[in-house]
């Protein structure tokens, strides 16, 4: 029998109001996240991907209760987050912990490195001052930097570096899992591998469980265990990462997949590129259906009427879920 995964996440939208007027009456609804539904289990990577605005960053901070759910529900170690209280919610925060995407912005500049990644040690009352000293140290040596950096502030370190004391205030409560949302965007081309194989080297040392949510498909692939695509609010496709770099299913997907550019100039030359026609319907209105189809190369009648489910065309033993009424 296996274990029941780590996360669990059934139905979960995430809609902001639209409010217009002097009255600030609402007139409108946002969807940034409509009905997402996934596990992980514990020890794994599952990437999340799509375009800017699909609702990727969105999915990530609802998991974690960084923004109130509007529906659906999130299980924790078989802990229901929406159904805890306040102190207990607090309690299980210790287990889950995010890296967010800019290094620049993320960190408090009137705070010292050791300071940053001592906050949530103070929070959460984690030993004694003494212990909490000797566990920034150990961090930043965890993450490659000197630890005798704590005492410089942010502003004394590149981009790269600001990133590594991320991951080490991240890591600073002993999280089982981590939402590392597009931990590498902010950052220059020549560091992200640096970054990308240092949160798979600690995913290995430290047992961690990882949601990473990124646009960059080739670091993506490097990183996950399954992948899962959205578009507009909706996981369109999910699979194992193999699986699905090799044999998209969904439009989308092989849309997004033709973009990636091959080291091989005979390839490169070969590469058939797929290039979506209009623009990204508004999440506010989005349209009937399957929300691909204003875009879709091969919609029909039936993608305007029906909107597709998730249903799984893999082999045995190996998932491939997909939501498309051709696939």
């Amino acid at each position: 029998m296996s274990a029941p995964p780590l996360v669990e996440v059934r139905d979960l939208g995430l809609h902001f109001p639209v409010r217009q007027g002097v009255w600030r009456r609402q007139t409108g609804t946002v969807k940034a996240v409509d009905g997402v539904s996934f596990d992980i289990a514990e020890g794994e990577t599952l990437g999340l991907v799509g375009e800017s605005g699909c609702g990727k960053s969105s999915t990530g901070r609802a998991v974690l209760r960084l923004a109130k759910p509007t529906a659906g529900r999130v299980r924790f170690a078989g802990a229901d987050l929406g159904r805890l209280s306040r102190s207990d919610l607090r309690r299980t925060r210790r287990g889950m912990q995010m890296i967010f995407q800019s290094p620049f912005a993320s960190l408090n500049p009137r705070l010292s490195v050791g300071g940053a990644i001592r906050e949530p040690l103070d929070i959460h009352g984690v030993g004694s001052p003494g212990e909490r000293e000797a566990r920034v140290a150990e961090l930043l040596d965890l993450v490659g930097l000197d630890p005798g950096a704590s005492r410089r502030y942010p502003h004394e370190f590149s981009g790269g570096q600001r990133q590594r004391i991320g991951i080490a205030r991240a890591l600073a409560t002993s999280p089982r899992f981590v939402v590392a949302d597009e931990p590498i965007s902010a950052l220059d081309v020549s560091i992200r591998a640096q970054i990308v194989n240092l949160m798979r080297d600690l995913k290995d040392r430290l047992g961690l469980t990882y949601l990473f949510i990124a646009h960059d498909l080739a670091m993506v692939r490097h990183m996950s265990d399954r992948v899962a695509v959205m578009y507009l609010g909706r996981i369109v496709e999910m699979a194992g990462c193999d699986d699905l770099f090799d044999r998209p299913l969904h439009p989308y997907t092989k849309a997004l997949l033709s973009a990636i550019p091959t080291p091989d100039p005979d390839a490169e030359a070969g590469r058939i590129r797929i290039v979506l026609q209009g623009d990204v319907p508004s999440p506010a209105n989005p349209p009937s259906g399957c929300r691909f189809r204003t875009r879709c190369p091969i919609a029909t009648a039936k993608c305007a009427q029906e909107d597709p489910l998730l249903r799984d065309l893999g082999a045995a033993g190996s998932p491939h879920a997909v939501a498309c009424h051709l696939a």
